[in-house]
């Protein structure tokens, strides 16, 4: 999976589906973060990090991206996204995330 971030906007990043590995019911009460890291591990300027994912419906949860992160085109950058689902299970995923400047 990869990731777009569009530089000078505010970006949306998401994790779908988000379900108990045991029981496989989906986890509407999960903690989830997210923090975008250049690819020394830095964490970008232009945000405080980790930004809370919020859960939106069926184990989806999402977070805005502010405008202001401090990315250079082309570059790619991580988003490390942590949960801690409601039985206290523990989750994380890295996404390979390359920053753009929009044109069209």
């Amino acid at each position: 999976m990869s990731l777009t971030i569009w530089i000078d906007n505010n970006n949306v990043i998401e994790w779908q589906a988000l379900t108990n590995s045991v029981t496989e019911a989906v986890d509407t009460g999960a903690t989830m973060t997210v923090t975008i890291q250049d690819s020394s591990g830095t964490e970008v300027t232009g945000q405080t990090w980790p930004a809370t994912m919020t859960h939106v419906s069926a184990g989806l949860y999402r977070a805005t991206l502010d405008s202001d992160l401090v990315l250079t085109a082309g570059r790619e950058y991580t988003a490390v996204l942590d949960v801690t689902g409601t039985g206290g299970e523990v989750g994380h995923k890295e996404i390979v995330a390359t920053a753009r400047v929009r044109n069209t």
